[in-house]
């Protein structure tokens, strides 16, 4: 590292509620969430894009990740620091690893559906995405062993996040809220979207140490519940108990930054977006093509598994069949309705 070399801070703009994975990385690793303005918000109106109707949200996940754990991270928690680690980390982000052998045995187990290709040859369209995907295995499969054994070392310190959560929600001290998916999805789909996301207080009582702390999902009054968020200032009012302290760094202010020349590096390149979202408009497309065409597979299970395949393929994304029917319900009623 170059002597004096300058690092340039910002403020962070905590929002009034964080998701509950934001929560247990906030309490363990030190990764403050922050607000994410909506650009549908009115003039002069501080919106969190997360938790507005307008989004119409369809996956209630944060929109933001840390894709992986920085150097930075590795230092604050005295964990050594394996360089391969980065590298691979990368490689696999987002590329949903640990799923292929389970997509590759769907894409083998469903009915063929042929494809002609230009020269009049014909090929299975689901032996060709699992081929494909094997071979993805092949390339991915040991740098996400990798992944997983480095961060196996970070384990604990989010057991330890989740265990403090659990007490303090158990005794009523940090509040949590959560949509009902029923609620949400019967009002959405009638176009109630305001309606819809409306956010209900979780009992202390629904909380458990088995409670699976990263999937912003919970179960009360005996109906699914999604989006769990906490109270971002109940952790800061707990913040002895929940917040770890720093290193102190001195820092001088120019203009919107804090400048030091004491403070750590960081290799952070943080992946913006929503986890895993899905342009339904290209999918639309290719479900109108397809009928146009007259190649809609035999049934709408089929399809639908097509059209996963497809989004997979040329968008990167595959999203889950319970999202497919919920987003294109009407769209392959219509198509094969005709049929």
């Amino acid at each position: 590292m170059a002597e004096n070399k300058l690092t340039f801070l910002t403020e962070v703009e905590l929002p009034d509620y964080c998701f509950m994975s934001e929560a247990v990385e906030w309490i363990a690793f030190g990764r403050v969430p922050q607000i994410q303005h909506s650009e549908f918000a009115q003039p002069g109106e501080v919106v969190d894009s997360r938790f507005f109707w307008a989004e119409r949200l369809d996956n209630f996940e944060p929109p933001y990740d840390y894709p992986w754990f920085d150097r930075l991270e590795f230092e604050l928690l005295r964990i050594p620091v394996t360089e391969d680690y980065f590298k691979a980390a990368e490689k696999c982000y987002d590329e949903d690893v640990h799923h292929l052998p389970s997509h590759i045995a769907e894409y083998e187990a469903k009915g063929e559906i042929v494809v002609e290709q230009d020269q009049g040859s014909k090929q299975s369209r689901y032996k060709e995405y699992a081929t494909k995907l094997r071979q993805e295995l092949a390339e991915l499969g040991p740098l996400q062993a990798l992944v997983d054994r480095v961060e196996a070392d970070f384990e604990p310190r989010r057991q330890i996040a989740c265990a403090k959560l659990f007490q303090l929600l158990a005794e009523g001290l940090v509040e949590s809220q959560a949509i009902d998916l029923e609620r949400w999805e019967s009002l959405s789909d009638e176009g109630e979207d305001e309606k819809a996301i409306r956010f209900d207080n979780v009992p202390p009582k629904a909380y458990s140490l088995a409670h699976k702390w990263m999937e912003n999902e919970i179960v009360f009054d005996e109906k699914q519940h999604v989006a769990l968020r906490v109270k971002t200032q109940d952790i800061l009012d707990h913040s002895s108990i929940f917040l770890q302290s720093g290193r102190a760094v001195s820092v001088n202010r120019i203009g919107v930054f804090y400048v030091s020349s004491s403070a750590g590096r960081t290799n952070r390149q943080t992946r913006r977006g929503r986890r895993s979202a899905v342009d339904w408009s290209q999918l639309k497309a290719h479900l109108l093509e397809m009928a146009q065409c007259g190649k809609l597979p035999d049934s709408k299970e089929n399809c639908i598994y097509e059209l996963i395949a497809f989004a997979e393929s040329e968008l990167g994304k595959a999203p889950s069949r319970t999202s497919v029917q919920r987003n294109m319900g009407a769209e392959l009623d219509a198509c094969y309705a005709q049929n």
